[in-house]
């Protein structure tokens, strides 16, 4: 028998649903009512909670669901029998079974998974990955125009053709231009049903990158690198910590690993519940602040795996002692707030938070008819 102690969680990320909600009606809207808008729910949906974000995803409309590999899209697939789900990268050529019989639907990345494919019989629905400008996975263009003169594309057309922009977020990067007169000319040649190059950065790169679809990852759960002078996206995530403990340091002395901060005055010094091991980036110490009880405290010294530490004594001592949270992401410091002062990726640290918080969903919908195997997919 495993024993184990019940208490209050000390970090806690606070996810909202209503939000992400928002943020796929917000790009629905723009690239209009012709491009289809699929949801790319990969690593956990970046670390929130696959089910749970897939579920608002579907209660707003949206009718495909891309994950990073089988294991996810079978998580999902127990869940909700009644929704498209594609798979970014697992080879169907060793299992295409799993495929069939949990009516998944592959992404084709090389020539072996195309003839796996093609040798499963016309009934097998599948997507083709073709290499544009990004060099990582897709058929070439030689592939392409072998297998097209051998007719394999023509008796086992591909329903979704589909590409990845390697500088969608800068805007005026000459490489956008490149990669979408190079996807044009694939587009024409197989004609598939839709065509779909762009993803969340891309969907601001303009109509002439949207073809048929747009598959949205960052943008639903908030994150803009689009290059926009504001970011159109509701913030999605909350991050709140819990203070633990609390004391008087004299002037001149050093706070936390490599003595990186020293006080100038007799301080009050909290020591907060969170570390990097929970995701928060350890090169954002010296560099922030949090929000307590209506005021700003600065993170002094370096952050540790399981704590960080930060001045409060402009705090008044009445407002805050050991239980108090204090707040690291706000609507008014987001995820691209934190990440552009630790110098990553808001995609990284989001994951990363998610996947070391507790995580706590606010605006939660009931379940509705989209959640049925009545619902009707669109391949």
């Amino acid at each position: 028998m495993t024993l184990s102690l019940v208490r209050p969680a000390d970090v806690v990320l606070e996810i909202d649903l209503a939000a992400i909600r928002a943020n796929f009606q917000n790009v629905s809207t723009l690239v209009g009512p012709q491009v289809r808008v699929a949801a790319v729910v990969k690593s956990d949906a970046y670390g929130l909670g696959l089910v749970n974000i897939a579920r608002t995803l579907i209660d707003a409309g949206c009718d495909l669901l891309f994950v990073a590999n089988l294991d996810e899209a079978l998580l999902l697939r127990s869940s909700f029998s009644g929704i498209a789900i594609a798979v970014f990268r697992d080879e169907f050529d060793r299992f295409g079974t799993w495929y069939q019989s949990h009516d998944l639907i592959p992404v084709v990345n090389n020539c072996k998974e195309l003839h796996a494919v093609s040798t499963a019989g016309e009934a097998q629905t599948y997507f083709l990955n073709v290499e544009t400008g990004f060099s990582r996975f897709g058929l070439s263009v030689g592939d392409l125009q072998h297998k097209y003169l051998l007719r394999t594309l023509e008796r086992y057309r591909p329903s979704i053709v589909l590409s990845h922009l390697a500088c969608g977020e800068c805007i005026w990067h000459a490489a956008n231009v490149l990669q979408r007169d190079r996807f044009r000319a694939v587009y024409d040649l197989l004609k598939p049903t839709r065509g779909s190059l762009a993803a969340s950065a891309g969907v601001w790169l303009g109509k002439s990158y949207h073809f048929d679809m747009v598959r949205v990852g960052s943008a639903l759960y908030g994150i803009s690198k689009a290059g926009a002078q504001t970011n159109p996206l509701q913030p999605v995530a909350k991050l709140r910590a819990r203070i633990l403990d609390m004391r008087n340091v004299p002037a001149g002395e050093a706070v936390g690993y490599g003595a990186t901060f020293r006080t100038v005055r007799a301080s009050r010094v909290a020591i907060v519940g969170i570390g990097y091991k929970h995701g928060l980036p350890w090169s954002c110490a010296n560099k922030i602040f949090v929000r307590l009880a209506g005021y700003s405290a600065p993170l002094i010294g370096r952050i540790s795996m399981e704590y960080m530490t930060i001045d409060i004594t402009d705090v008044p001592a009445g407002r805050c002692s050991p239980g108090t949270f204090v707040e690291l992401l706000t609507e008014d410091f987001t995820v691209n707030d934190l990440a552009a002062a630790a110098g990553v990726s808001p995609q990284e640290v989001l994951t990363r938070l998610g996947a070391g918080c507790t995580r706590k969903y606010l605006n939660l919908s009931s379940p509705s008819a989209a959640f049925t195997a009545s619902r009707r997919r669109r391949r």
